[in-house]
């Protein structure tokens, strides 16, 4: 059911999908010819942010399914909205890895060239930029995990979907998982073995050295054995996938997470919330406000372990983070003093939180059956 669900979200049609597409074609110095690319931003796009750059090889099957998945999850607000560039028709030997030499040599040489030093810089200039991933298949799959050995890597994101492995290159790639990045990066690879037997087995082969040694703790590392898929319902349900685990920090707050993570803390229930919110910020380049759902989930938390310092905090984040024109910054610190007993400051910043505009649960008659609360020594 999973995979049926997958696949059917892979390929829905929103109208005016591509209203926000067009496509180009680059004149590459480094490969010496022209090549077709297409670039896609997002709907209300602002020079004013940042987005996470994904780079789409083998486009022409891939570039679609990506959109239509990303303007699905942004209704959900489950992924930032991303600019997507695309290369297409791209010849076999411009990313083909021979087995003898295990690394890119002549025209895979300068097409690998041309992507970090000509496609890249050319998006950096045209939007602004936060976190930087890229996506291929097959042989291109494959290809891309070569950017993980250059000195500093472009990208931090990689998602390698039915990759034409070289197995005996594992170890070398295991090093550099091992050894981790300055920045958090983020590794999917996804295989099938239905008609794809020969490739499987070398994936899982070239797999099994990666798993050798424990990757770094700045390396999120996942590998997907999709036995029994065909390839293509393999590399969509993957996709999916790899964009689900990747922008998981950016979701909003869950059940699950809720219980899992929030409700069982003693202490420092804000300081979750914060971290959460830097973590977007460090490793996507997105400053994001603070959702009213994430801010409610932590005032919950809050009121379950009693961490009133919490509170505190969480009130002058709330001021700082987009809220200041709410009531919520003021009733949330005089709920802090009045768990911690000064009834006088509670009371006069209650008050004050009655001028403000409402938001969510924060009522005017809400706060006023506080103020009464207090006036008449705290009993109901």
């Amino acid at each position: 059911m999973k995979k049926i669900c997958t696949f059917i979200i892979a390929l829905l049609v929103f109208q005016g999908v591509f209203a926000q597409f067009s496509t180009e074609t680059f004149s590459s110095g480094k490969m010496g010819r022209k090549q077709k690319i297409g670039i896609y931003k997002p709907e209300k796009y602002s020079d004013k942010q940042s987005y996470p750059l994904l780079v789409v090889l083998n486009a022409e099957t891939l570039m679609d399914p990506l959109i239509s998945m990303l303007r699905y999850y942004e209704q959900f607000d489950e992924v930032p909205k991303c600019i997507v560039v695309g290369v297409y028709d791209i010849p076999l030997e411009d990313v083909a890895i021979i087995d003898e030499v295990a690394r890119p040599i002549n025209e895979s040489a300068r097409f690998f060239e041309f992507i970090t030093t000509e496609l890249v810089p050319y998006m950096q200039g045209k939007f602004p930029i936060g976190m930087k991933g890229i996506i291929g298949s097959e042989q291109a799959g494959f290809l891309l995990n070569y950017y993980m050995l250059t000195d500093k890597p472009v990208f931090n994101m990689y998602v390698s979907l039915n990759p034409i492995t070289v197995p005996r290159t594992g170890e070398q790639f295991a090093e550099v998982l091992a050894l981790g990045t300055p920045n958090r990066t983020f590794y999917y690879m996804a295989t099938s073995d239905i008609e794809n037997k020969l490739n499987y087995d070398t994936t899982v082969r070239f797999e099994g050295f990666l798993r050798s040694t424990a990757s770094h703790e700045s390396i999120e590392y996942h590998f997907a054995d999709l036995k029994g898929r065909n390839v293509n319902a393999a590399k969509l349900e993957a996709l999916s996938q790899a964009l689900d685990l990747c922008f998981d920090v950016y979701k909003p707050i869950g059940g699950k997470e809720f219980k899992t993570k929030m409700e069982t803390l003693s202490n420092g229930v804000f300081e979750y919330l914060e971290n959460k919110y830097n973590t977007i910020d460090s490793y996507f380049g997105i400053k994001k406000k603070p959702l009213l759902n994430d801010i409610l989930a932590d005032y919950t938390a809050i009121n379950h372990t009693a961490d009133w310092e919490s509170l505190k905090k969480l009130s002058k984040y709330v001021e700082e983070n987009g809220y200041a024109k709410t009531a919520m910054p003021n009733f949330f610190l005089a709920e802090y003093y009045e768990k911690t007993l000064d009834h006088k400051k509670a009371l006069k910043t209650y008050q004050k939180a009655y001028t403000e505009p409402n938001i969510d649960f924060i009522t005017g008659d809400l706060i006023t059956e506080r103020i009464n609360r207090l006036k008449s020594g705290g009993k109901k």
